[in-house]
């Protein structure tokens, strides 16, 4: 989980790196995520150290009709994205991006599209 603050959160945000944040639900479950400002590159950097064969990616209407780009650059793998050794990733070293667009708010909470995301998670 990656949030980006708007930059007049903090002054300085240039060298400010993502900070790490655990949410913990009820005592039983810890999901990690962390907490930055314009850290995009981090982000998607931090996908590529994984080396994930395909990226199955969930989002909801408004959230892609605002930040649908987002990770562009693992989508259409054009452009580089550097890595700290400073080798760059190509198109080929890019993992395949999957795109899944719920309805916004309570209507995505139903089986049927539970039952689609599902379907389709094991179909790619």
């Amino acid at each position: 989980v990656g949030f980006s603050l708007p930059n007049a959160a903090f002054q300085d945000s240039s060298h400010m790196p993502m900070e790490p944040i655990s949410f913990v639900f009820a005592d039983r479950a810890t999901v990690p995520g962390w907490l930055g400002v314009d850290v995009q590159g981090e982000i998607i950097q931090h996908l590529l150290d994984v080396k994930p064969d395909r990226i199955l990616l969930i989002t909801d209407e408004t959230v892609d009709s605002l930040h649908g780009d987002y990770f562009s650059a693992l989508c259409n793998g054009k452009g580089d994205v550097l890595g700290e050794t400073g080798d760059s990733n190509t198109a080929s070293e890019m993992p395949e991006v999957d795109k899944f667009i719920l309805p916004c708010g309570d209507t995505c909470k139903s089986w049927a599209n539970l039952t689609a995301l599902m379907e389709w998670a094991f179909r790619v």
